[in-house]
């Protein structure tokens, strides 16, 4: 009874993180943008950020929930018309409905800073290092559940039987790379739209000790 109520939740989990949410990103994350903004500044000075770089007020940069890791986009503050560029390197915002987060330097070019919050639009001007035409849909970074990386191929194998033992629906990648000239075997779970997504299924996995480490993508 326990474990057919895990399967269909983990049916759903799948169905609603993985099918449903590709295509939500689909029709949402176009080149194009427009909500609220704020802003971070010297508390967060010196702290990493979710890309692993450390945080300057100083520089033109940004948080975002979606957007690939140095993604240009240009920020139009709707209220005066200022705009800037600024690099993405960083996730969130997390409060409301809020779209982007700028640096402390970036807020003040907008004039934003004494408010703390604006109106602005969003648009992608550069991703990967290339010109984004206009309409071009953007796809953000997705996460997936790093299980665990083996010398071996055949231990690989045998966390993926295991894996699939507990649901013979669940996407299992099994990716060969090389680490300081050796190989490695990863066994990736899935491919989700948020972390939050991500952490939740993999709080399922960990109920059968094959809970693993959420990535990006």
């Amino acid at each position: 009874m326990i474990y057919n109520r895990k399967c269909i939740l983990l049916t759903v989990i799948i169905f609603l993180f993985i099918g449903l949410g590709q295509v939500t990103v689909a029709q949402e994350n176009t080149q194009t943008q427009t909500g609220s903004a704020s802003w971070y500044g010297s508390k967060y000075h010196g702290r990493k950020t979710s890309s692993g770089e450390r945080y300057n007020k100083n520089d033109m940069t940004a948080a975002h929930n979606t957007l690939p890791f140095g993604t240009k986009v240009k920020v139009t503050n709707l209220a005066n018309n200022e705009f800037v560029v600024v690099r993405i390197n960083d996730r969130g915002p997390y409060v409301g409905k809020r779209i982007i987060d700028v640096s402390e330097v970036a807020a003040r070019k907008l004039s934003m800073h004494s408010a703390g919050v604006a109106q602005v639009k969003v648009e992608v001007v550069e991703l990967d290092g290339k010109s984004i035409a206009a309409g071009e849909p953007i796809r953000p970074n997705l996460f997936t559940i790093q299980q665990g990386a083996f010398a071996s191929q055949e231990l690989a194998l045998e966390q993926t039987k295991k894996l699939k033992e507990f649901d013979k629906n669940l996407p299992v990648e099994l990716k060969e790379e090389k680490v300081e000239g050796k190989k490695v075997y990863q066994v990736r779970i899935g491919s989700f739209e948020s972390r939050q997504h991500a952490e939740a299924f993999n709080d399922l996995l960990k109920e059968e000790d094959l809970e693993g480490l959420v990535r990006e993508s």
